[in-house]
């Protein structure tokens, strides 16, 4: 019985491993890719000039870096905000967006329609709220006039959308309150709302390279002090575990593959030879094509695997070309390389984001669920031994 156990707890630790890999893997996979340059939100100034003017400087330096960016939007958050509604309140996290927020981060829209870009551009009093937000506030169903106040003043809701913190619409990881609420960053301004933190965000262009430096040296001038956040390079950087450990197996896997096919080859060959002992080379022709072609679709497929593999193991190199050194043989190259990457990973303080923390959560799933898998695959060989 203890010797079972022995033997079942290692494939238990394996499969759960698994599982939590292969999951967090797959929500790495949903990463938005999107460039985040997020610092301290300033106050609003009188009537909100303050945000008027990021607002505007957001759009001139997306129309300066068109060719690089497909869309770009500045926008804040204020961490909890109370939202109420009669005699209903809740306290949620407040969204002040402007144009284009809505292109960079998509919502689901589930009730009534969502701020247009008119209204975000004059900083017009409308409200979205996640559907579980309206809910609370006004049951099923929004009542065309529905009002809401934030910080004393009266906004109208024109919509309801669903929650963007997990796939099923509810509070995700990366969340800091149960509820979010949307306005035109403009509005938010007027009203003298404090945001705790402003943030320019942009979708890069597909076939754009150096887009995220571009980005990352414009959005220094627009509010300096803040901390930038490559979405694709996050996600990414999770993934560099389990890439190598594949890099391993898989090298070792295909070795062996080789070797296989080397020894049925050899095998068929000889067989080929005994045969052109009984029979004439030209009635055997046909059955050596079949030879050749069967030879050549092995190592094929085994060339085509290692070379996926090399291309999936490489990967990270063409997100992170800061790991490249200038001259990769010279060792004041090397070091230069090594302590640029030792200083970004060593500032004191860094400001992230919602899309981050979700990011930094099921990266630490994915490393645990490796780890687990590791410690159960080694421990099921030692028992075996």
């Amino acid at each position: 019985m203890k010797k079972e156990r022995r033997r079942r707890l290692p494939r238990v630790l394996m499969l759960l491993g698994a599982a939590m890999a292969l999951g967090a893997l797959a929500m790495l996979l949903q990463t938005p890719n999107a460039l985040q340059y997020c610092a301290a939100a300033p106050a609003p100034g009188e009537k909100g000039e303050a945000y008027a003017k990021l607002a505007k400087e957001g759009q001139k330096l997306g129309e300066g870096m068109k060719d690089a960016l497909a869309w770009t939007a500045v926008g804040g958050v204020l961490q909890s905000e109370t939202v109420s509604a009669g005699d209903h309140s809740a306290s949620a996290a407040l969204w002040a967006i402007g144009e284009g927020w809505l292109e960079v981060y998509p919502r689901f829209l589930t009730q009534g329609r969502r701020i247009g870009e008119s209204e975000l551009q004059d900083g017009v009093r409308v409200a979205m709220l996640d559907e579980e937000l309206a809910f609370k506030l006004f049951g099923e169903e929004l009542p065309p006039d529905a009002t809401v106040k934030l910080n004393g003043v009266d906004f109208r809701v024109v919509g309801a959308v669903r929650h963007a913190g997990s796939l099923l619409g509810e509070r995700g990881v990366g969340d800091g309150e149960l509820y979010d609420i949307y306005v035109p960053l403009l509005a938010a301004g007027a009203c003298e709302i404090q945001l705790d933190a402003v943030m320019l965000s942009a979708v890069p262009n597909s076939n754009s390279g150096g887009a995220s430096q571009l980005f990352e040296d414009a959005a220094g001038q627009w509010q300096p002090g803040g901390t930038m956040i490559d979405l694709k390079k996050e996600a990414m950087r999770r993934t560099i575990l389990p890439r190598v450990i594949l890099l391993v197996v898989g090298l070792y896997a295909l070795v062996g593959l080789f070797r296989r096919m080397t020894a049925l080859a050899a095998g068929w060959i000889e067989r080929f030879r005994g045969a052109l002992r009984q029979s004439y080379f030209k009635a055997l022709i046909p059955r050596l094509i079949g030879l050749i072609f069967q030879i050549l679709l092995g190592y094929g497929a085994l060339i085509g695997a290692t070379y996926l593999l090399m291309l999936f193991s490489a990967q990270p190199l063409y997100v992170f070309t800061e790991w490249v050194p200038e001259n990769i043989v010279a060792w004041s190259s090397i070091t230069k390389v090594f302590w640029s990457l030792t200083g970004d990973a060593a500032r004191l303080v860094r400001v992230g984001t919602r899309e981050l923390r979700v990011v930094e959560f099921w990266g630490g799933i994915l490393r645990w669920g490796v780890i687990l898998a590791l410690l159960g695959a080694g421990m099921r060989g030692r028992v075996e031994s």
